[in-house]
């Protein structure tokens, strides 16, 4: 059935593609390429995220119903990212607006 409808070559394709993606992605944070420009935490939450979009893709793709314990595992995981973002980022507000201009040792340099 596979070969006759042309849905093995799509499939193989697919799956290429697949391998090669994850591939690069293992290699490019193996080799410290991603780690060297982002924290470990960060990686862990894009990796978090990256894996939900695995599972709901997966889960459209192959027709896979989302049960609702399912739907409520992905949006506590997407509150846990969408809250580290914006604390991250409230940090950072906070950290360059008490960055101040004026020098803060008034002694001078002897």
């Amino acid at each position: 059935f596979l070969v006759r409808s042309g849905l093995l070559v799509s499939y193989l394709g697919i799956s290429i593609v697949n391998g090669l993606a994850f591939t690069a992605y293992n290699l490019a944070s193996t080799y410290e390429y991603v780690l060297s420009r982002i924290s470990v935490v960060h990686h862990a939450a894009l990796n978090c995220i990256r894996r939900l979009f695995a599972i709901v893709i997966t889960s459209i793709a192959f027709g896979v119903p989302i049960t609702l314990l399912s739907a409520i595992g992905i949006l506590v995981s997407i509150g846990g990212f969408a809250s580290f973002t914006h604390f991250k980022q409230e940090k950072t507000k906070r950290a360059k607006r008490s960055t101040s201009y004026l020098p803060l040792n008034s002694v001078p340099a002897s």
